[in-house]
């Protein structure tokens, strides 16, 4: 009996001299403890080791493990307690150690400021690096309007660029102020991220994207839309030019998608497999879809196209970005271009309507006049009531002899704008210059050979090249095909196509921008010219007037 119980006196003993021989055992142990994510343990075990007095700098370090084991255990306020005294030891030498762990303290709070302050001070590269990992993942959901407001201070960390950079790409709608800041941290990247790697063309197919709002008015099957449609009409236009291009020997691969005018529904899209080959996206259309790709091209590196729009200003910060029509600024230029070689006065009326475009561009064309010292005497927005009312206000009427303009710029596309100013101006003999979008040639109620003065011009918009016998053998090529004579979108879809397919192809390469950089400004298909020598936009914008039955440019 006395050998049983001599047995776990021995043991007892044991253990004792062990620790007396290893007061760290505990120590030790706790670490391991918080390796295995026994937290609670861990900080039990350390807790007496926190004593300075008994324990001198070892103190530092338990109590720094203690404040990691509390901060993984979600105990952030009993962490933050912790760490408070050693943050104020600027000499310790795990300090940079304690401003991360106390970072992730304040994150875990969300008090950003505080955390992304503490990163500010650490220098060790590593850790560094750490932090701005640590940054993203805390941030990637932050408020947006925080993220903005403080780039300016932490601009430094690439987790906090990352994070606001993901942020602007989700948004549907970006402001103008968004769109520079994107543009400025658009290739940011931290360390463990993946660079991202073109694409390296493999073959001799010209990969297209078609990404359009066919349902731009609500509804989800292509297959029942309307013959009027102006999407489908504008795709017919393209398919029209494949097939032609096709017989020329030329290889595509088509992939269409319908947007149905829904952000959501267009970042779905863009995960499809075919982007991953796509050498050019065609659309989409509407702001709000335009964001969307805006950013992801952005990302991929592959051209889009905006084949109706002449607005800019969402799409002049992105590399990729491009309009197949002028610019806002491209139609100014070419407008003041006229003037300043045409007009001898220095006197300009501008009307305009309600659309986008036309104030935009009303307002341009008022500023880049003012560099040229002409003088704007009237700048109104007008509609089919008050269109006569403009020009009585600057004496543009029959028998007046005292205009007060020397060129008259009208932007709309509203036909009920142009019957009035049409009406009005045959009754007019003096021959000052009214400039009117080139849309007004469409429309059939205006027969302008038959002005007893030819004021009106033309401001170009990738205008069709009239009486051409590319334009007419188009015209029967597509009747022949669809038994309809094509619309004015059908034509732009067909330029466009024709456009793309010559300029990116297995003979020049299928890098858009440098090929378009080499090429001079060149006569369109079926339009009077494209030029997009060092623009992402056509900024061929001549201004045309009608000359015994035909179009000639001034």
């Amino acid at each position: 009996m006395k050998s049983i119980f001599l047995l776990p006196l021995f043991l007892l003993s044991f253990f004792v001299q062990v620790q007396a021989q290893d007061p760290l055992n505990n120590y030790n142990r706790a670490k391991t403890l918080i390796s295995y994510g026994n937290y609670k343990d861990a900080m039990d075990l350390l807790r007496p080791y926190m004593d300075e007095k008994q324990f001198g700098n070892l103190s530092n370090y338990a109590t720094f493990y203690f404040a990691q084991a509390a901060f993984l255990n979600k105990q952030t306020a009993l962490a933050k307690a912790s760490l408070s005294p050693l943050i104020e030891n600027a000499r310790w030498e795990k300090i940079e150690d304690v401003r991360y762990l106390m970072a992730l303290v304040h994150f875990e709070e969300e008090s950003f400021s505080d955390g992304l302050g503490q990163i500010l001070l650490i220098t060790d590269e590593d850790l560094k690096k750490e932090a701005e990992n640590a940054t993203y993942n805390y941030l990637k959901n932050a408020s947006l309007s925080y993220m903005v407001g403080n780039i300016a201070k932490y601009e430094s960390n690439k987790g906090f660029l990352l994070a606001l950079k993901e942020q602007l790409e989700r948004q549907t709608v970006m402001s103008s102020n968004d769109r520079n800041i994107y543009n400025q941290i658009k290739d940011v990247r931290v360390e463990g991220q993946k660079d991202l790697t073109p694409q390296v063309k493999r073959d001799d197919v010209l990969d297209i994207a078609v990404v359009l709002p066919f349902n731009y008015n609500g509804g989800t099957d292509v297959r029942r839309l309307n013959s009027t449609n102006f999407i489908f009409e504008l795709y017919q236009g393209i398919n029209f030019a494949i097939e032609e291009a096709r017989r020329k020997g030329l290889r595509f691969n088509v992939k269409s998608f319908d947007t149905q005018r829904n952000p959501d529904r267009t970042r779905s899209i863009l995960a499809d497999p075919f982007f991953d080959i796509a050498d050019v996206i065609i659309g989409p259309l509407y702001p709000e879809e335009m964001d969307v790709v805006a950013a992801f091209s952005e990302k991929k590196g592959i051209p889009f196209i905006n084949p109706l729009s002449n607005i800019d200003d969402k799409l002049e910060t992105f590399d990729f970005a491009y309009l197949f029509r002028p610019s806002i600024s491209s139609i100014a230029n070419g407008v003041m271009d006229f003037a300043r070689k045409n007009i001898e006065g220095k006197r300009i009326a501008i009307a305009y309507s309600t659309a986008t475009r036309d104030e935009m561009l009303a307002k341009k064309i008022a500023e880049e006049s003012s560099r040229f010292d002409y003088q704007i005497v009237a700048i109104e927005k007008v509609n089919e009531r008050n269109i006569r009312d403009f020009f009585d206000r600057i004496n543009l009427k029959r028998g007046n002899e005292n205009p007060r303009t020397d060129m008259v710029i009208i932007l709309s596309d509203d036909p009920n704008v142009a019957s009035p100013t049409f009406g009005l101006l045959e009754s007019i003999s003096r021959e000052i210059p009214v400039l009117v979008m080139d849309s007004w040639l469409y429309f059939n109620f205006a027969n302008f050979e038959m002005l007893q003065s030819q004021n009106f011009h033309f401001i170009a918009n990738n205008t069709m090249k009239f009486g051409s016998q590319e334009l007419e053998d188009f015209r029967e090529g597509f009747y022949a095909k669809y038994k309809v004579y094509p619309s004015l979108n059908a034509h732009l879809g067909y330029e466009l196509m024709t456009w793309i397919s010559g300029t990116i192809n297995n003979s020049r390469g299928f890098d858009l921008r440098n090929n378009l950089n080499q090429m001079t400004q060149t006569q369109g298909k079926i339009s009077y010219g494209l030029d997009f020598r060092n623009s992402k936009n056509n900024r061929f914008v001549p201004v045309l007037q009608l000359q015994k039955g035909v179009l000639e440019m001034k």
